[in-house]
């Protein structure tokens, strides 16, 4: 009756002033969770993230939020990920910590960045790391990732005849190529020497051009062999 309605509605009047609705923190986005600890309008029974003002939806479950343009944000919110670095809640194939469309080696896990561009990661400890990282190069056998002139595998630094792509290197210092099969090959890379005639960098003591090894006579800068087979050495410097 009209005695009981005004009864009621003296009682909910009192009961407003006495638990305000400013007092649970209650919003639009959720009027049946009044423990809205973070403050963000959503109850802690919805809110995938009670205690981070900025956040209270994580669509994918990967635990970073969907609304964009914090620290704790998802940039793959529809798409599960574990990403942290580059793009946060993305994937990760290698598990390194960056996503994959971030990472320029996304299978090794040793290895995402790659400033040069040339194949080899910027990470010192990882695999295949790049000796110069700032400067984009192809060397693979002494260095990597290093300029390579001749494309011979090995650094313009590291290799003696960096212009030769046949010759790299030059154990015994006699200006000839430890790589029999290139132009120049020494046929003594083990033992510095000046022959020039047939064998190819080794000892020559007369210095007529030819080895000791074939030379007939070693200490007669005339003489080096007998052609005609009779006997007598008739080679002769002129």
């Amino acid at each position: 009756d009209l005695h009981l309605s005004l009864r009621r509605q003296r009682q909910m009047c009192i009961r407003d002033r006495a638990y305000p609705l400013e007092k649970y923190s209650i919003t639009e986005h959720d009027v049946n969770d009044p423990d809205d600890y973070d403050g963000d309008g959503y109850g802690s029974t919805r809110d995938a993230f009670p205690t981070d003002g900025n956040q209270w939806s994580d669509i994918d479950a990967d635990g970073f939020g969907d609304n964009g343009g914090f620290s704790t944000s998802d940039d793959c919110p529809y798409t599960p990920g574990t990403s942290t670095s580059g793009r946060q809640g993305c994937g990760d194939i290698d598990g390194d910590a960056w996503a994959d469309d971030s990472d320029a080696f996304p299978h090794d896990s040793t290895q995402w960045a790659d400033e040069d561009g040339d194949g080899f990661g910027d990470e010192a400890n990882g695999n295949f790391a790049d000796d110069c990282p700032a400067v984009s190069g192809t060397s693979n056998r002494d260095t990597f990732g290093c300029p390579d002139n001749d494309f011979d595998g090995f650094s313009n630094d590291g290799d003696a005849y960096p212009t030769d792509p046949r010759q790299w290197a030059d154990s015994d210092g006699d200006g000839y190529g430890d790589n029999p099969s290139g132009i120049g090959g020494d046929n003594c890379p083990l033992v510095n020497g000046n022959s020039t005639e047939g064998l190819l960098g080794c000892p020559d003591t007369d210095g007529d051009g030819y080895a000791d090894l074939v030379d007939e006579l070693p200490d007669e800068v005339t003489q080096w062999g007998d052609l005609d087979g009779d006997g007598y050495l008739s080679l002769i410097h002129i």
